[in-house]
Parts: C-alpha cells; structure tokens; sequence
C-alpha cells in the first residue's frame, strides 16, 4: 500500500454560481411566459369578476327596465318597474332574474314583499307559441306560499303583451298546479 498519494481534491461548484443560475433561469422563463399566462388570465374573464365588488356606473347597454310582480300586505299582486342589469339575451330572463333576486329596499319600503323562495335560481326561460316556460330550481317548492309564489310568476309573465299564458318548470319537470 502507498500511503504517498494524496487525495485528489473534489471541485466543488460555489452557491453563489447555483443561485445566479437559478436567477436567470427563473427569469427566462418568466420572460418567455408572461405574455401567455396574462393572455390566459385575460380572457378567462377572471379580473372582470374580481372586479365585481366595485361599484362602477352602467352604460345604459348594461341595464334593462323590467316588470315584476310582487305581493301588497292585503295579498293582491302588484307589478313594479325595476332597473336591472343585463343578464341574459331577453328581457323574459331579466324579469325573471330580478323577480327571484327579490324586492330592493325601496320595494320593500313601499310594504311589497315576495313569497317565492330567496335561494330559487333560474334555469331557463323560453317563449313557444306565446307560451312562456321559466325553470327554477328546486327550491321554489319551498315558498312560503306556493300559490302565492305561482301568482307572483304568472302576473310577471302575463305582464308581456307577447305572452298568453306560464308554463313552471322545476328543474326541468312540469309544477304540478
């Protein structure tokens, strides 16, 4: 055994030579990246509905007067015109939007309220033949007075010269009236 040699010495790469390398690469990348991921982030519409919370005026593009019907203290059905913003292609939609949305305060300060379940969602609403078919979900069976709440969405309907009678749907099946 030859106990004369030495042993070979490691070369070792500097952390600070890993660390620069690690910089540049993660810049690189980002610099090649950035203008695809702000595209993506763009067009997925996601800072339109961050933005949501803000309080921004409407173009008058953006907003529809509609006719919804709700109940007096006495039970009878009143139609009140409210200013909505657009949310489907017809005004039949927006109606519906706004009536299951519920009354604004100013409704409510005129003593009008809603018998139709706050956490209905509308589905759909279709107009054949003058006859008006709106899907809500399940939860309109919940109302507090079905017949009321009946009341209320046909009153909404027949409020449009086009429409000749309501057809409920929930969740896609005929109400049984």
């Amino acid at each position: 055994m030859e106990m004369d040699e030495a042993p070979k010495p490691r070369r070792t790469i500097s952390p600070l030579i890993i660390l620069l390398a690690w910089i540049l690469f993660t810049l690189g990348v980002f610099a090649l990246g950035y203008p695809r991921v702000r595209q993506a982030i763009v067009s997925s519409g996601v800072l339109l509905y961050a933005r949501q919370g803000e309080v921004t005026p409407l173009l008058s593009t953006q907003v529809r007067t509609v006719q919804v019907a709700f109940i007096t203290a006495r039970g009878k059905q009143q139609l009140v015109s409210l200013q909505t913003k657009r949310m489907g292609g017809s005004r039949y939609h927006d109606s519906y939007e706004a009536l299951l949305k519920g009354p604004t305060r100013e409704v409510l300060s005129s003593g009008l309220v809603s018998y139709i379940h706050p956490k209905t969602v509308l589905i759909g609403v279709t107009l054949s033949n003058k006859i008006l078919f709106v899907d809500v979900s399940k939860e309109f069976l919940d109302s507090l007075d079905i017949e009321k709440a009946i009341e209320q969405m046909k009153t909404t309907a027949i409020a449009f010269s086009q429409v000749k009678d309501l057809v409920i749907l929930v969740e896609g099946e005929p109400l049984e009236q």
